[in-house]
Protein backbone atom coordinates (compact mmCIF):
# COMPACT_ATOMS: atom_id res chain seq x y z
CA UNK A 1 0.00 0.00 0.00
CA UNK A 2 2.76 2.53 1.25
CA UNK A 3 4.39 1.48 -1.52
CA UNK A 4 1.85 2.23 -4.53
CA UNK A 5 0.90 5.71 -2.55
CA UNK A 6 4.66 6.82 -3.21
CA UNK A 7 5.10 5.53 -6.89
CA UNK A 8 1.57 7.74 -7.34
CA UNK A 9 3.18 10.23 -5.22
CA UNK A 10 6.19 10.28 -7.68
CA UNK A 11 4.61 10.11 -10.72
CA UNK A 12 2.46 13.35 -9.91
CA UNK A 13 5.68 15.10 -9.03
CA UNK A 14 7.12 13.93 -12.13
CA UNK A 15 4.12 15.02 -14.07
CA UNK A 16 4.60 18.58 -12.49
CA UNK A 17 7.90 19.12 -13.34
CA UNK A 18 7.98 17.39 -16.70
CA UNK A 19 8.74 20.04 -19.75
CA UNK A 20 5.54 22.02 -21.15
CA UNK A 21 4.91 21.58 -25.13
CA UNK A 22 6.70 24.88 -25.21
CA UNK A 23 9.55 24.01 -23.21
CA UNK A 24 10.16 20.68 -24.92
CA UNK A 25 9.59 22.56 -28.49
CA UNK A 26 12.57 25.14 -27.71
CA UNK A 27 15.09 22.15 -26.41
CA UNK A 28 14.19 19.97 -29.40
CA UNK A 29 14.58 23.00 -32.13
CA UNK A 30 18.56 24.20 -29.85
CA UNK A 31 19.33 20.79 -30.34
CA UNK A 32 19.66 18.89 -33.85
CA UNK A 33 20.12 15.34 -32.31
CA UNK A 34 16.40 15.33 -30.75
CA UNK A 35 14.97 16.75 -33.60
CA UNK A 36 14.88 13.25 -35.32
CA UNK A 37 12.51 12.12 -32.64
CA UNK A 38 8.97 11.48 -33.59
CA UNK A 39 5.69 12.62 -31.55
CA UNK A 40 5.99 9.54 -29.64
CA UNK A 41 9.27 9.57 -29.10
CA UNK A 42 9.46 13.24 -27.51
CA UNK A 43 6.25 12.40 -25.63
CA UNK A 44 7.97 9.71 -23.67
CA UNK A 45 11.48 12.32 -23.88
CA UNK A 46 9.05 14.91 -21.46
CA UNK A 47 7.73 11.79 -19.72
CA UNK A 48 11.32 10.78 -18.55
CA UNK A 49 12.60 14.23 -18.23
CA UNK A 50 10.41 14.93 -15.57
CA UNK A 51 11.40 11.83 -13.46
CA UNK A 52 14.85 12.96 -14.13
CA UNK A 53 14.10 16.21 -12.66
CA UNK A 54 11.90 15.41 -9.60
CA UNK A 55 13.95 12.04 -8.53
CA UNK A 56 17.66 13.33 -9.28
CA UNK A 57 19.32 16.74 -7.38
CA UNK A 58 21.05 19.14 -9.54
CA UNK A 59 24.21 21.06 -7.84
CA UNK A 60 25.56 24.03 -9.05
CA UNK A 61 29.42 24.38 -8.40
CA UNK A 62 32.26 27.42 -9.49
CA UNK A 63 29.35 29.93 -8.49
CA UNK A 64 26.61 28.48 -10.35
CA UNK A 65 23.27 29.01 -8.79
CA UNK A 66 21.28 26.51 -11.54
CA UNK A 67 17.60 27.60 -12.26
CA UNK A 68 15.16 25.23 -14.52
CA UNK A 69 16.30 26.68 -17.52
CA UNK A 70 20.02 25.15 -16.86
CA UNK A 71 18.54 21.73 -15.38
CA UNK A 72 16.18 21.01 -18.11
CA UNK A 73 17.96 20.39 -21.29
CA UNK A 74 20.44 18.45 -18.94
CA UNK A 75 17.17 16.02 -18.37
CA UNK A 76 15.79 16.03 -21.25
CA UNK A 77 19.44 15.03 -22.75
CA UNK A 78 19.75 12.86 -19.93
CA UNK A 79 16.60 11.00 -21.13
CA UNK A 80 17.61 10.44 -24.50
CA UNK A 81 19.95 7.46 -23.93
CA UNK A 82 17.01 5.51 -21.50
CA UNK A 83 14.49 6.40 -23.83
CA UNK A 84 13.36 2.90 -24.68
CA UNK A 85 15.47 1.51 -21.41
CA UNK A 86 14.11 3.03 -18.87
CA UNK A 87 15.73 5.35 -15.66
CA UNK A 88 16.88 1.50 -13.80
CA UNK A 89 19.93 2.65 -16.45
CA UNK A 90 20.70 5.24 -13.59
CA UNK A 91 20.28 3.45 -10.36
CA UNK A 92 23.22 4.06 -9.24
CA UNK A 93 23.60 7.63 -9.37
CA UNK A 94 21.08 10.80 -8.14
CA UNK A 95 23.15 13.89 -8.88
CA UNK A 96 24.20 16.31 -11.04
CA UNK A 97 26.66 18.91 -10.51
CA UNK A 98 26.63 21.77 -13.18
CA UNK A 99 29.49 23.89 -14.22
CA UNK A 100 28.45 27.63 -16.45
CA UNK A 101 31.98 26.69 -18.18
CA UNK A 102 34.87 23.88 -18.16
CA UNK A 103 36.27 23.22 -14.79
CA UNK A 104 39.12 22.68 -13.59
CA UNK A 105 40.16 18.91 -11.78
CA UNK A 106 43.08 17.52 -9.82
CA UNK A 107 45.39 15.06 -11.71
CA UNK A 108 47.86 12.11 -10.23
CA UNK A 109 49.54 9.75 -12.27
CA UNK A 110 52.01 7.14 -11.83
CA UNK A 111 54.09 6.60 -14.50
CA UNK A 112 56.18 3.39 -15.40
CA UNK A 113 59.26 4.15 -13.25
CA UNK A 114 56.98 4.71 -10.50
CA UNK A 115 57.31 8.50 -10.08
CA UNK A 116 53.96 10.10 -9.33
CA UNK A 117 53.02 13.70 -11.20
CA UNK A 118 50.63 15.78 -10.48
CA UNK A 119 48.82 18.39 -12.65
CA UNK A 120 45.44 20.50 -13.75
CA UNK A 121 42.95 20.05 -16.36
CA UNK A 122 40.34 21.26 -18.09
CA UNK A 123 37.50 19.41 -18.15
CA UNK A 124 33.39 19.44 -20.42
CA UNK A 125 32.23 16.29 -18.15
CA UNK A 126 33.27 14.22 -15.49
CA UNK A 127 31.29 10.75 -13.92
CA UNK A 128 32.81 9.82 -10.97
CA UNK A 129 31.50 6.34 -9.77
CA UNK A 130 28.60 5.64 -8.48
CA UNK A 131 27.88 9.40 -8.90
CA UNK A 132 27.61 12.32 -8.99
CA UNK A 133 27.79 13.30 -12.80
CA UNK A 134 29.46 16.60 -13.27
CA UNK A 135 28.58 18.92 -16.74
CA UNK A 136 29.57 22.08 -18.11
CA UNK A 137 26.50 23.79 -19.09
CA UNK A 138 28.70 25.64 -22.00
CA UNK A 139 29.79 22.49 -23.61
CA UNK A 140 25.89 20.39 -23.24
CA UNK A 141 24.87 23.99 -25.49
CA UNK A 142 27.29 22.45 -27.84
CA UNK A 143 26.19 19.09 -27.63
CA UNK A 144 24.19 17.18 -30.01
CA UNK A 145 24.73 19.31 -32.91
CA UNK A 146 25.61 17.49 -35.68
CA UNK A 147 29.66 16.76 -35.00
CA UNK A 148 29.78 13.80 -32.61
CA UNK A 149 30.39 15.54 -29.62
CA UNK A 150 27.76 15.03 -26.68
CA UNK A 151 28.64 15.40 -23.19
CA UNK A 152 25.80 14.11 -21.30
CA UNK A 153 25.35 10.97 -23.37
CA UNK A 154 29.26 10.64 -22.79
CA UNK A 155 28.96 11.17 -19.11
CA UNK A 156 26.33 9.18 -18.96
CA UNK A 157 27.61 5.41 -20.90
CA UNK A 158 30.48 5.83 -18.23
CA UNK A 159 27.48 5.59 -15.88
CA UNK A 160 25.82 2.67 -17.87
CA UNK A 161 29.36 0.77 -18.43
CA UNK A 162 29.29 0.80 -14.88
CA UNK A 163 26.49 -1.46 -14.14
CA UNK A 164 28.51 -4.40 -15.09
CA UNK A 165 31.11 -3.95 -12.21
CA UNK A 166 33.73 -2.20 -14.17
CA UNK A 167 34.08 0.98 -16.49
CA UNK A 168 36.05 -0.77 -19.03
CA UNK A 169 33.72 -0.40 -22.43
CA UNK A 170 31.38 -3.86 -21.46
CA UNK A 171 27.42 -2.59 -20.28
CA UNK A 172 24.84 -5.28 -19.20
CA UNK A 173 23.84 -6.84 -22.47
CA UNK A 174 19.86 -7.12 -23.25
CA UNK A 175 19.15 -10.12 -24.46
CA UNK A 176 19.75 -11.16 -28.24
CA UNK A 177 23.24 -9.49 -27.37
CA UNK A 178 25.94 -11.41 -27.39
CA UNK A 179 28.86 -11.08 -25.46
CA UNK A 180 31.28 -12.54 -27.97
CA UNK A 181 29.48 -10.49 -30.18
CA UNK A 182 29.88 -7.52 -28.68
CA UNK A 183 33.20 -7.74 -27.57
CA UNK A 184 34.25 -8.73 -31.05
CA UNK A 185 32.50 -6.06 -32.39
CA UNK A 186 34.30 -3.28 -30.66
CA UNK A 187 37.62 -4.65 -30.81
CA UNK A 188 37.29 -4.52 -34.46
CA UNK A 189 35.85 -0.68 -34.57
CA UNK A 190 38.80 0.02 -32.24
CA UNK A 191 41.56 -1.68 -34.10
CA UNK A 192 40.58 0.10 -37.11
CA UNK A 193 40.28 3.60 -35.36
CA UNK A 194 43.79 3.12 -33.60
CA UNK A 195 45.20 1.75 -37.17
CA UNK A 196 43.32 4.80 -38.87
CA UNK A 197 45.90 7.20 -36.22
CA UNK A 198 48.70 5.36 -36.53
CA UNK A 199 48.71 6.03 -40.31
CA UNK A 200 48.03 9.58 -39.75
CA UNK A 201 44.56 8.89 -41.19
CA UNK A 202 41.74 11.66 -39.41
CA UNK A 203 39.57 8.83 -37.87
CA UNK A 204 35.46 9.05 -38.12
CA UNK A 205 35.43 8.98 -34.42
CA UNK A 206 36.72 11.44 -32.00
CA UNK A 207 40.73 10.14 -31.43
CA UNK A 208 39.88 10.47 -27.59
CA UNK A 209 38.17 7.04 -28.17
CA UNK A 210 41.65 5.70 -28.73
CA UNK A 211 42.25 6.32 -24.81
CA UNK A 212 40.82 3.52 -23.80
CA UNK A 213 38.43 0.58 -24.31
CA UNK A 214 35.60 2.93 -21.84
CA UNK A 215 36.25 6.01 -23.79
CA UNK A 216 35.70 4.13 -27.03
CA UNK A 217 32.62 3.17 -25.93
CA UNK A 218 31.84 6.66 -24.33
CA UNK A 219 32.65 8.32 -27.46
CA UNK A 220 30.61 5.70 -29.81
CA UNK A 221 27.73 6.35 -28.07
CA UNK A 222 28.65 9.85 -28.25
CA UNK A 223 28.42 9.35 -32.34
CA UNK A 224 25.33 6.84 -32.20
CA UNK A 225 23.28 9.70 -30.67
CA UNK A 226 24.82 12.45 -32.55
CA UNK A 227 25.58 11.52 -36.16
CA UNK A 228 24.15 8.02 -36.32
CA UNK A 229 24.09 8.11 -40.14
CA UNK A 230 27.26 8.99 -40.15
CA UNK A 231 28.55 6.26 -37.75
CA UNK A 232 25.96 3.69 -39.66
CA UNK A 233 28.12 4.49 -43.04
CA UNK A 234 31.12 4.15 -41.09
CA UNK A 235 31.23 1.15 -38.84
CA UNK A 236 27.55 -0.97 -39.37
CA UNK A 237 28.28 -3.34 -37.26
CA UNK A 238 29.13 -0.80 -34.09
CA UNK A 239 26.22 0.92 -35.07
CA UNK A 240 24.19 -2.32 -35.13
CA UNK A 241 25.44 -3.38 -31.33
CA UNK A 242 24.67 0.18 -30.21
CA UNK A 243 21.45 -0.18 -31.47
CA UNK A 244 20.04 -3.45 -29.88
CA UNK A 245 21.67 -1.86 -26.89
CA UNK A 246 19.60 1.10 -26.83
CA UNK A 247 16.61 -0.26 -28.67
CA UNK A 248 17.15 2.79 -30.97
CA UNK A 249 17.56 3.23 -34.24
CA UNK A 250 18.37 7.04 -35.14
CA UNK A 251 19.57 6.86 -38.50
CA UNK A 252 16.44 6.09 -39.94
CA UNK A 253 14.83 9.42 -39.11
Amino acid sequence: MLGRLLRRRRAREAAALAPTPDELAAVVAAWPCLQRLDARQRERLRELSGHILAGFEFHGAGGLEPDRADCLPVAVHAALPVLNRGLDWYRDFRTFILYADEFEVELEETDEDGLVHRGRDLRAGEAWELGPVVLSLADVAESGQGLGFHVVVHELAHQIDRLSGDIDGAPPLPRGLAHADWVRTLTGAWDRLNADLEAGREPFLDPYAAESPAEFFAVACEAFFDVPAGLRAEEPELYRVLSHLFDQDPAVH
